[in-house]
């Protein structure tokens, strides 16, 4: 039984640990993720590599919070005794989350303004293109 307990323990630790590699890697990434999301501008132009980094690193935030509330229920529920959670860590984490959605947000809301942009432009020129043409009238 005693066997039992200590496995009991040391896998409870592990997921701890694990928490906590998760929270370290995030507390880097997404200072770094924020940035690049702040240099997406409608005046400036985006090569489409940065977009696609934007995007897989935010997915690869969220799967990391995912996880790392997954990890956070398992201990809660079966691993209650020995499980001793971190509030400032948690609250950390919360902040996480609400940055990277928020940031990740205006960035999608930034890409639609600079398509917007970019179509106004297009048939801006269209339409100029147009008036320049002569007419071709019936003889």
């Amino acid at each position: 039984m005693e066997r039992d307990q200590i496995q009991r323990q040391k896998y409870a630790l592990s997921l701890v640990n694990n928490i906590q590699g998760h929270y370290h890697y995030l507390k880097g990434v997404v200072q770094d993720f924020q940035e690049k999301c702040l240099r997406v501008a409608p005046g400036r132009s985006v090569p489409p590599d940065i977009i696609n980094q934007i995007r897989e690193s935010y997915k690869g935030i969220r799967d990391r919070l995912v996880e790392i509330k997954s990890i956070q229920q398992l201990l809660q529920t079966k691993y209650r005794q020995f499980y001793h959670r971190d509030p400032v860590r948690d609250k950390e984490i919360i902040e996480f989350e609400f940055i990277s959605k928020n940031t990740y947000s205006k960035f999608e809301f930034t890409l639609k303004e600079i398509e917007a942009k970019k179509k106004m432009e297009r048939e801006r020129l269209a339409q100029m293109g147009h008036k320049n043409e002569p007419s071709r009238g019936s003889f």
